[in-house]
C-alpha cells in the first residue's frame, strides 16, 4: 500500500479502527511496534503531522440543525505563504480528520519531491 491508497482508505472510513492504525503504521513507519491509536486518539494522530507543520484549525462541522456532521482539520507550514496542495481533512471524528490531513500533506510533499523525514524516536 502507498500513501495515495492509504489516503483513500482513511477518507472512506466512518470511524477509527485497529485495521486503519496498522495500515498507517505499515505505510509510514514500516510496522514498528507498538502501534498507536492514530485514528482514535488526537495525541497519536498529532504524531503524524510532518515536522514544521502545525494545526491551523480544528473544529466541528455544523449540520445546520443544531448538531454536528463531523470534524474539519486544516494544517499548515508557517514558513509557506501558499500551500500548493490540499492540507485539510474532514471526517466523523477529530482524530480521523487529523490523520487524513496529515497523510494528505505527506502525499503532497512526496509529489513535490519534499518528502518529510520520518520522526526520529517515533514508534
Amino acid at each position: 500500500m502507498d500513501l495515495a491508497k492509504l489516503l483513500s482508505l482513511l477518507q472512506g472510513a466512518q470511524e477509527g479502527s485497529e485495521y486503519l492504525e496498522y495500515a498507517i503504521q505499515r505505510v509510514l513507519f514500516r510496522m514498528a511496534k507498538p502501534v498507536p491509536l492514530y485514528t482514535r486518539s488526537l495525541d497519536a494522530a498529532l504524531s503524524l503531522v510532518p515536522l514544521g507543520w502545525t494545526i491551523h484549525r480544528l473544529g466541528q462541522l455544523s449540520n445546520c440543525r443544531g448538531g454536528s456532521s463531523g470534524w474539519l482539520v486544516d494544517i499548515y507550514r508557517p514558513a509557506d505563504a501558499v500551500i500548493p496542495f490540499p492540507a485539510e481533512g474532514t471526517a466523523l471524528t477529530a482524530p480521523l480528520a487529523l490523520c487524513i490531513a496529515a497523510v494528505r500533506t505527506r502525499l503532497g510533499l512526496l509529489l513535490q519531491g519534499d518528502e518529510p523525514v520520518k520522526r526520529s524516536g517515533t514508534h
